[in-house]
């Protein structure tokens, strides 16, 4: 009996070899939470700004309100003020009125909006936005430190990387003047939105599908507003848990409700 040849030792590995299940991926899906968590990090990173910032006014309007806790004072705060000519360094002067600093703890809040503000935001995104959308035709942008526009001309940004997309360019005046278009309408839907997901139109532009990331989240969710009229948004799972998505009242708008991963 001759020896094996190479060619019958991989044939009968490959007889006994596993065979490995296909793995699909949801293309959408996946690009979606890559969105997601991009503007997650830009607002860590612009809260964290705001902390900072918020750091350096208490050491110099110390002491502060805190609403609900009392009068704070920053340790070395009259120093500094004396060091930066705000004091007289001989003279005992009164304490300064205090500084509320409700606005910095909204950025901590974790609740999601009433019933009665969802149903009033989307009205305003279904009479201000949807219309200039079905003219313009976005799949995304977001109104962050770099602005992103992604619609049929390309997509374009403020530095051409920021949105991490082939082929993205920095804006051109055209470009520049759709985003605009799409900011003032959202300014006048007075919806805290800045960012628009998962776009789809009909062959006409009629929209059929969008999402707006709610701009007031907290550390804990994230919060959205979903425009599906002919369906209902499909349910999916982040790295934290599931999300939910309720309808809002008999209109053709939903809630999505999802961890911050």
């Amino acid at each position: 009996m001759s020896p094996p040849t190479p060619d019958d030792v991989v044939a009968r590995l490959r007889e006994g070899a596993h065979t490995i299940p296909d793995v699909r991926f949801d293309a959408s899906a996946v690009l979606a939470t890559a969105r997601r968590a991009l503007h997650r990090r830009r607002r860590r990173q612009t809260l964290a700004g705001l902390v900072t910032a918020s750091l350096i006014a208490l050491t110099v309007t110390s002491p502060v309100r805190l609403p609900g806790v009392g009068t704070l004072t920053m340790p070395g705060s009259q120093q500094v003020r004396t060091l930066l000519g705000f004091e007289n360094a001989t003279a005992t002067p009164p304490a300064p009125p205090g500084l509320d600093l409700s606005e910095l703890f909204n950025l901590f809040n974790t609740e999601p909006p009433s019933p009665e503000t969802m149903a009033r935001e989307v009205a305003g995104l279904q009479t201000h936005v949807l219309p200039v959308l079905k003219e313009i035709q976005p799949t995304w942008y977001e109104d962050a430190p770099c602005q992103i526009l992604e619609y049929p001309r390309g997509t374009f940004s403020d530095n051409g990387t920021c949105g991490g997309r082939p082929g993205e360019r920095p804006f051109d005046a055209v470009a520049r003047a759709d985003l605009n278009r799409i900011l003032d309408a959202v300014d006048r839907s007075g919806v805290p939105t800045n960012e628009l997901i998962n776009a789809r139109y009909a062959p006409d532009g009629t929209v059929e599908s969008a999402g707006f990331l709610r701009a007031e989240n907290g550390w804990e969710w994230n919060y959205a507003y979903l425009y599906s009229p002919n369906e209902q948004p499909r349910t999916w799972e982040s790295g934290l848990g599931p999300v939910t998505i309720t309808p809002i009242g008999t209109t053709n708008w939903w809630f999505e409700k999802s961890p911050d991963d």
